[in-house]
Formats: structure tokens, sequence, C-alpha cells
């Protein structure tokens, strides 16, 4: 990480350096890891403690100094050298946004309703075939993961890729006052986090808290498709990208090959190359163009572009496809709303095209008109249906309404029995709910039960 003393750090965090007599250098010593995690305290390590739903880290400051962490961050007092504070989350965000200014490595952040993680994960593949950057890890985009992306800054680094998740009003401007990016894109808005955002300007409102921490200079990338994203006007110069030839770089020659694979000839300024990339759906490829967007404001060549791109792969239980015994499975568990649910269905192609679907959260008072809806458009792009949830029962609901026959609603302890009894070969399978919901265990079962 960048050099950090205690002292530096009581003073961004705003609290008070308690028993630095312990210390060997009375505070001055440098802090050489941050972590909130007893367990990987490591010598020299801050600790900070953070109370939970579930779990108090103030219990774990003895295990943690044991381990050999320096010293902790704390809102108790506690007789090993610490920093105490009022609040530890903000105080944490204190450090980070001290860090994230020390390094003055432009920043690019990502933002929107679905499509974050994989646009996020493109730019870092295309970046990263120039610049030493760091790249947002896991689900690290919170109000939690983001200043943990920013404690692993390193002096080397030559940029930063940071994903910003929200679910309420005011997330994103405390995540905009530690990040302050140089660059931010946006990828839509869409019907997400509705039960605290209330409606489609709702998310905008507070997604685009960020725009005012964009530092001088700095660029907003919007997708010119989107409505209100179009609609949108703020001070900061704005570059809008889409996959159509009014766009200075766009896609051509869209072709889907399978479910492995999307074809097109990337328009970069003057050059117009062949891409072959391993992702699935035109959503997939407006992600890409946004990436190859900013890239190329970065001063990439269309060449260093396209193979960042076709470097892409899919992560954890983000589309991810496997063939299992003539079955083709499209694991897209991670998140879902009513858009990214159209657009992985869209994307699904096989003899038959089978989806199994979970409950969307979090979508406020149109909750079930949002999942019957999603039933309808199952009945024009799948031949048979499997749902589980209560909200499940709504996309089933919606589907039969419409008129589709293959249709069935199931108890999770079973759903992947059923599923597996159903599927043929030459079948494609798809399997999507919200997070919350955690269908990866169902994937899994059937997964083992196909590979048996």
């Amino acid at each position: 990480m960048l050099e950090l003393t205690l002292n530096e750090a009581a003073k961004a965090a705003g609290g008070t350096l308690e028993h630095a007599e312990l210390l060997p250098l009375r505070g001055e010593d440098r802090i050489l890891s941050v972590t909130l995690d007893s367990r990987k305290a490591a010598p020299g390590a801050l600790f900070i403690a953070v109370k939970g739903e579930r779990v108090d880290g103030h219990d774990y400051i003895e295990k943690a100094i044991a381990a050999g962490a320096l010293a902790a961050l704390s809102e108790r007092e506690v007789p090993f050298p610490h920093i105490r504070v009022k609040e530890a989350l903000p105080a944490m965000q204190g450090i980070a946004a001290h860090l994230r200014e020390k390094s003055g490595l432009p920043i690019v952040a990502v933002v929107g309703s679905v499509g974050k993680t994989s646009t996020r994960q493109m730019l870092s593949c295309v970046l990263g075939k120039r610049f030493h950057i760091l790249s947002t890890e896991g689900n690290f985009n919170n109000e939690f993961g983001v200043p943990q992306m920013l404690f692993r800054l390193e002096p080397d680094h030559e940029l930063a890729v940071l994903e910003m998740g929200i679910s309420h009003f005011g997330e994103m401007e405390r995540l905009a006052r530690m990040v302050r990016p140089d660059l931010a894109v946006y990828t839509n808005i869409g019907s997400m986090h509705l039960e605290n955002l209330i409606d489609l300007d709702g998310v905008l409102r507070a997604k685009t808290e960020l725009v005012p921490y964009i530092r001088p200079g700095g660029k907003l990338f919007m997708n010119g498709a989107d409505e209100k994203l179009r609609a949108f006007h703020s001070d900061v110069e704005t570059v809008y990208y889409g996959t159509d030839e009014c766009y200075a770089v766009h896609a051509e020659d869209v072709r889907q090959i399978g479910l492995e694979r999307t074809e097109f000839t990337l328009v970069c300024g003057s050059a117009a190359l062949p891409v072959s990339m391993p992702a699935v759906g035109r959503h997939m490829v407006l992600n890409a163009i946004a990436a190859a967007t900013v890239a190329k404001e970065l001063g990439m060549t269309a060449e260093e572009i396209r193979a960042g791109l076709e470097s892409y792969t899919p992560v954890g239980h983000r589309g991810r496809v496997e063939k299992l015994g003539g079955i083709t499975l499209v694991d897209d568990c991670y998140n879902a709303g009513p858009d990214s649910m159209r657009a992985s269905i869209a994307a699904l192609r096989g003899e038959r095209r089978i989806a199994l679907l979970g409950d969307m959260l979090e979508l406020g008072e149109t909750t079930r008109e949002l999942h019957e809806s999603l039933g309808e458009f199952c009945k024009a792009n799948l031949e048979a249906l499997f749902t589980v949830g209560e909200l499940g029962e709504s996309i089933a609901e919606g589907a039969r309404k419409a008129g589709m026959s293959e249709v069935f609603t199931l108890e999770r302890e079973t759903a992947a029995e059923k599923v597996g009894e159903y599927l043929r070969p030459g079948d494609a399978l798809l399997i999507k709910a919200s997070r919350g919901m955690h269908l990866e265990d169902i994937v899994d079962a059937l997964t083992a039960m196909l590979k048996s």
C-alpha cells in the first residue's frame, strides 16, 4: 500500500491515537496493510473494528494485535495502541480518501444499474494492455468495499478502475468523496433498488450524486441509448457512446456465435478491426464499446483495445457458460433486475431455450407488475420456464397469462432434480435471480447431477 503512518491515519480518520506509548516509535510506525478481518491481520497491519449486523469487530481486536497488527481503529477504549473514533465506517472512508489524494492516480469510476461488473472488467482487460492498473475485485463496490480497494493502491499503479454500487440516496456521494474520479462511465439507468430509490428519476438522481466530485478536467462517458442518461446535463464534459455508427467508436456486423462468443467489427476512429469476444448478447457488445471509448480517450490504439476485449472472460456467476452432457448451462445468478433478465433471456441459444428464474428483489411498489411483465417476455423468448420463490410465482403467472404452456413453479429443495429430469441434449438453460436468492446452490446441485 502507499506510505501511511499511524499519525497520518489518525488525522485522516478524525480520531486520536491512544496508547501510543506502547509503540516503539511513538506513532510514527508505518502501516503496512489495512484489514477488517482479524484473520488477515499481519505484522504492521491496521485492524479496523467495524460493528456489523452479525459480527462486532471490536471483539477481535485482541486477536488482531496478537497476530502482529500495529494498532486498531476502534470506537471503544481498548488497552492496545488504537485510533479512537466516533464511528468506524466514516473514519475508514476518511483514511481511504486521504490515500486516494496522496496517490494522485487517475481513476475511472464505473456506475450504473446493470452491467457495471462486466464493463469494469472489460475496461480493466483493455487498459491493462498499456497501464499497470488497480481494479475492483469481487463485490468490493460499496461503502465497505471501495475504501478497501483504495487501501490496495501501490506506488507503481498508473491507473485505477473502480466499480461503484449503491442502493440508497446519499451512498454515491459518500463513495464519490473518497474516489473523486477523473473519468466516470455510466452504463444505464434501470429498474434496480426501486424499493429505496422510488422510480427511474430517483435512480438517476442517486447515481449522478457522483458528478459534482469528478476532478477538474474530467469527463463523463454515458450510454447514448439510455433515455435518462441522454436527458441528463451537467457542466462536466460528456462523451456519449453506443453501438450505432453515429459514434466515433462503435460496432458493426454483430454476430452471436452460439452461447460462447460474439463477433463484431470494432470501428475505432479510422481503424476497423474484427473482434471475437468470449461473451454473448448485444448488451455485452455495448459494454465493450464503453470500454473501447474510454480507452481511446486515454490514447490507446485500436489494436490494443481489440487485444484487451478478446482477453475478457466472465467472472463468478455472471454469465458463465458450461457444457454438461449435451446441455448448455448459463450461470448468471449473481444478480438480476428486469433489464438484465431480458438481456440474458434474449441472448439464449439452443434447440430448446429454458430458464430457471427467481425473485428480483428491491423493486418497490411495482414489484409484482415487473415480475409478471417478465413472464410475458418469457412467453415470446423461451420454450420452457421454471421459477422458484414467491415473486418467481408472479413471473410464472405472467407467462401463463400470456399463453405459455410449459411453465413450472418449483420448491428450492427439489428445483435441481426437477429441472434435471426435464432437460435433454441440445437444451440451453439459463439460471438467474437476485443475489439474495442464492441460486448458485441450485447451479452447483444441477452441475453435479449433469456430470454424474
